[in-house]
């Protein structure tokens, strides 16, 4: 256990002071400025159409959301009267089964009492009969129905804008165009904290 611990705590301290680093595109410029220019004006276009097309979609998704959340309200209503229903149900089962219980709780004493009083034979067999009933019965307690969860409208409408994205993958196309036009994208690992 000890020898467990020692490694946990060396593999933390290694880990905590290993460098930590962040990826970085360095462009080294083409010869060819026109094509340059090009891929830069192509590069706006797209991010001028990804940002449209996200804001129309943010747009939609408040219609769309209050739509399904109509329908979501209807099915919580249908679902809120079968509840009702069926809590009904339970509080009867709740009330026959604590009659049932009470009568066999009081069963219970009157042969318990009987069996230790006059040690009739039958009576201590029906006291244990009786418990055997009440472990039983308790066993089957009714248990009252799930009430339904209704469902708020910013959790609607917070799924549908995960459908929308403001990638549209702009910075790959560029990156593309880029190296069409002689240019060079280098990437790499520096080295952000505990450096060596």
């Amino acid at each position: 256990m000890i020898r467990i611990s020692l490694f946990l705590l060396i593999m933390t301290v290694l880990i905590s002071c290993s460098p930590k680093y962040k990826i970085e595109k360095i462009y080294h410029p083409p010869t060819d400025r026109i094509c340059l220019e090009k891929c830069q004006a192509d590069y706006q276009k797209c991010q001028n159409s990804c940002q449209k097309n996200y804001t129309d979609c943010l747009e939609k998704s408040i219609k769309r959301a209050e739509m399904i959340h109509s329908q979501l309200k209807k099915e919580y209503q249908i679902k809120m009267e079968n509840y009702y229903k069926k809590y009904e149900l339970y509080l009867q089962k709740s009330e026959d089964y604590r009659k049932q219980l009470k009568t066999l709780k009081d069963n219970y004493r009157f042969y318990e009492r009987l069996c230790s009083q006059y040690k009739d034979k039958e009576s201590c067999q029906k006291k244990e009969k009786v418990k055997k009933y009440i472990k039983q019965l308790e066993l089957n307690r009714p248990v009252p129905p799930e009430k339904p969860a209704e469902v708020e409208f910013s959790s609607v409408l917070k799924n549908e804008r995960k459908a929308c994205s403001c990638d549209c993958g702009c910075k790959e196309i560029f990156d593309a165009c880029y190296q069409s036009c002689g240019g060079k994208v280098e990437i790499k690992r520096i080295c952000v904290e505990h450096c060596d």
